[in-house]
């Protein structure tokens, strides 16, 4: 396993283009035998844009952190404030690579600190994506059900953990 140093920090619109190239990768690897090829071509050409990191890195309200290592971006977050002193971790990838050296539970970590007082998160993750659920499970949080889906998307359950 790779034990090249990495640090964290606050994303910026200048890191919206690698950002981007570092998320379709992520979901390519992730999703390429979950989701069908046609839906995954559309969500990295559409929810994984330049244009739309770019957005998504300006709003002040949300908490958008990479993890870097030699120069490169190989995990994000990406974490909103929901209602009262509670969290949806919207996005939360690390390339494959760089798995198990704790960048994701760093991520994590780091993007609660962005909010103090947050008493509970919540997210959803592809019900066949194992990996993602042992890890958020080893984390502290557990299932609470299905989340709604629209009929060409695969089905998710939502994970909740209370701090």
């Amino acid at each position: 396993m790779d034990q090249t140093p990495f640090l964290v920090r606050t994303a910026s619109e200048a890191d919206a283009k690698n950002l981007s190239a570092m998320m379709i990768a992520s979901w390519r690897e992730s999703y390429s035998a979950l989701i069908a090829p046609t839906k995954l071509n559309h969500i990295c050409d559409n929810w994984l844009s330049s244009k739309q990191f770019e957005e998504r890195i300006a709003d002040q309200n949300a908490c958008n952190l990479l993890a870097v290592c030699n120069g490169r971006i190989v995990g994000h977050s990406y974490v909103l404030p929901k209602d009262k002193n509670s969290l949806l971790v919207a996005y939360l990838y690390v390339l494959k690579q760089h798995a198990g050296r704790g960048i994701g539970t760093t991520l994590l970590n780091s993007s609660v600190a962005c909010f103090p007082g947050t008493s509970h998160i919540e997210l959803g993750v592809l019900r066949d994506n194992h990996a993602a659920i042992e890890f958020y499970k080893a984390f502290g949080f557990f299932e609470a059900g299905p989340e709604p889906k629209q009929i060409d998307e695969p089905a998710s359950i939502k994970m909740t953990m209370a701090l």
